[in-house]
């Protein structure tokens, strides 16, 4: 990870080539204002075939959030309810942690949890079933599990795609504030 004076936190995989490491960062170094995104994949494109481009808005919680939600923590001793809809968070269960879910008709149909962690800060990872979507579950998981990483000192984090217009309604209902955009290249 490289922290740039400007703001920028640029992660590489630990495989990633020095000089192209070097390339990258003179590039976002010398155009602060104005990333030539063109550029920047050309760079990445030289080494290994681009297969994805994700870009979205990064938010953050205030600090004094402190709302209600009715979702409830999935632990061990009630992961099952997550079998029938999210039988991969199952798999994932230890490292996903803090997660916490909306319960309809004796099944979990909404479930926030850590896509990311570090000891600073948890990124919230959220889905809902289609069926389910509509009703404000995915809000209501998203605020115990913020809750929740704000208990364990950490800062909770909510990122999402430009055009998953859901997911931005949460942060906006949520009055979250964005502070940067998340570019993944990969």
């Amino acid at each position: 990870m490289t922290l740039l004076i400007n703001g920028y936190v640029i992660r590489f995989n630990k495989t990633y080539p020095e000089s192209d490491k070097a390339k990258i960062l003179e590039l976002v170094n010398n155009n602060q204002t104005n990333i030539e995104l063109g550029k920047l994949i050309n760079i990445v494109s030289k080494l290994k075939p681009i297969s994805n481009i994700w870009m979205g808005p990064a938010y953050v919680f205030p600090e004094e959030f402190n709302m209600n939600s009715k979702a409830i923590k999935i632990t061990n001793d009630n992961k099952d309810l997550l079998q029938s809809g999210f039988p991969n968070h199952i798999k994932e269960f230890e490292w996903r942690q803090p997660m916490y879910a909306i319960i309809q008709d004796g099944i979990a149909v909404s479930v926030c949890c850590s896509a990311r962690k570090s000891t600073r800060g948890a990124e919230a990872s959220v889905e809902t079933l289609e069926f389910y979507q509509g009703f404000g579950y995915a809000t209501s998981s998203v605020i115990a599990w913020a809750i929740e990483v704000k208990k364990a000192g950490l800062q909770p984090l909510y990122s999402t795609a430009w055009d998953n217009f859901s997911s931005q309604a949460i942060a906006k209902k949520l009055n979250l504030y964005k502070y940067g955009v998340d570019l993944h290249i990969s």
